[in-house]
């Protein structure tokens, strides 16, 4: 009975200072996994990115560089600043080669994100978009949630017209930060303008109509949509004009100023004396260009005021030049754009209407 009594005594018994112990045992084996997962994660990151840059022929730097590396105590943030100003003066090449270099020198995989960042940019001006989205894929393989690399992912595959893979990196996108409907709607406008190369994926018949929905639902889409059917869809083009309640023909002077045909059934509808305001609009825009008969009304815009009275004076034969400005950073450029080439933002584009006189054109042959 005593043997029996003492091994009840004893299984009952629990010492409080034991299970301390094994639970600080538990926690040190926990963090020591944790930090030798961590080393193999790391050591893998950075065996992959060394992996990575070879597979980019370049040419190693000068031999200055390297002893710089070597006995300067911090020399990372002085050859830094020597790349961006390589690459500020448009010495793409020198840049490219001081980026490698100090991918090389550099052990940290973390410290690697930013330079292969600018590494990536530097290709894309170089007009090497093909590296730079290698560049950008390799980054967000190893940290896949950075906006700012996602942004220049999908600004890659637009130069690219690689809509769809855009589309996805969108997609993406907007689980981080959000914000992107206007640049989905336009993506999405896109790849329904390629897809008129290959009919096969959608109907002739619905394209037009599935881009009209594109239009009301987003009228910052006007302009892309409205180039497409110039070329494409004449008649649904001027139908737009007629009927949408936006002030569309001002937003495109530029297309229609330039626009040789004219249907004879708009001329008609044009020349009725009830119209609606965008109608008056391009009602002033033809008599400007001289293909309807003068009226005294008041014009929309100075610019076709004067050429109409140039016109009815016949002194001097007025004409338009356009640029376009962007209303975010009001940066100008001769060309149209979508996408501002100075500050990135989409559609922010403003046409900007001058007057000038015009001035008869000979052409000269070549032959």
């Amino acid at each position: 009975m005593d043997f029996f009594e003492y091994a009840i005594h004893n299984i009952e018994y629990r010492n409080p200072l034991f299970g301390v112990v094994v639970l600080i045992f538990c926690i040190g084996l926990v963090s020591l996994f944790g930090y030798y997962w961590n080393y193999i994660i790391s050591k893998k990151q950075q065996e992959a990115l060394s992996k990575f840059m070879k597979s980019f022929d370049y040419v190693g730097f000068d031999k200055e560089v390297k002893e710089f590396l070597a006995l300067s105590p911090n020399p990372i943030p002085s050859l830094l600043f020597m790349a961006k100003m390589y690459q500020k003066s448009a010495n793409y090449e020198k840049a490219i080669r001081l980026y490698a270099t100090l991918l090389d020198s550099i052990k940290n995989p973390l410290d690697k994100i930013p330079i292969l960042e600018s590494l990536g940019l530097v290709y894309t001006k170089a007009g090497f978009p093909l590296r730079a989205k290698e560049i950008y894929l390799e980054i967000l393989h190893h940290y896949p949630r950075n906006p700012i690399i996602l942004n220049a992912l999908i600004k890659i595959y637009e130069e690219l017209n690689a809509f769809r893979d855009a589309l996805e990196a969108l997609d993406c996108l907007e689980e981080i930060q959000g914000g992107t409907q206007l640049h989905k709607a336009y993506l999405k406008t896109k790849i329904l303008i390629f897809t008129h190369q290959n009919p096969t994926k959608i109907s002739q018949n619905q394209l037009p109509s599935k881009l009209l929905t594109m239009l009301k639902d987003e009228p910052r889409l006007a302009r892309l949509i409205l180039s497409f059917f110039k070329d494409y869809h004449p008649t649904l083009f001027w139908q737009c004009l007629l009927e949408n309640p936006h002030n569309l023909p001002l937003q495109i002077l530029d297309l229609l100023w330039n626009q040789k045909e004219i249907p004879t059934s708009l001329l008609e509808t044009l020349e009725n004396s009830s119209l609606q305001e965008n109608q008056n609009v391009l009602k002033d825009i033809l008599e400007a260009k001289g293909i309807l008969p003068l009226s005294t009304s008041k014009k929309a815009t100075f610019e076709l005021e004067t050429l109409c009275l140039l016109r009815a004076n016949k002194n001097y034969q007025g004409d338009l030049r356009f640029s376009y400005q962007c209303i975010n950073c009001s940066g100008t450029s001769p060309l149209a754009f979508e996408r501002c080439p100075y500050c990135a933002k989409l559609l922010t584009s403003k046409t900007l209407v001058f007057l000038k006189e015009k001035q008869d054109e000979v052409c000269y042959s070549f032959l």
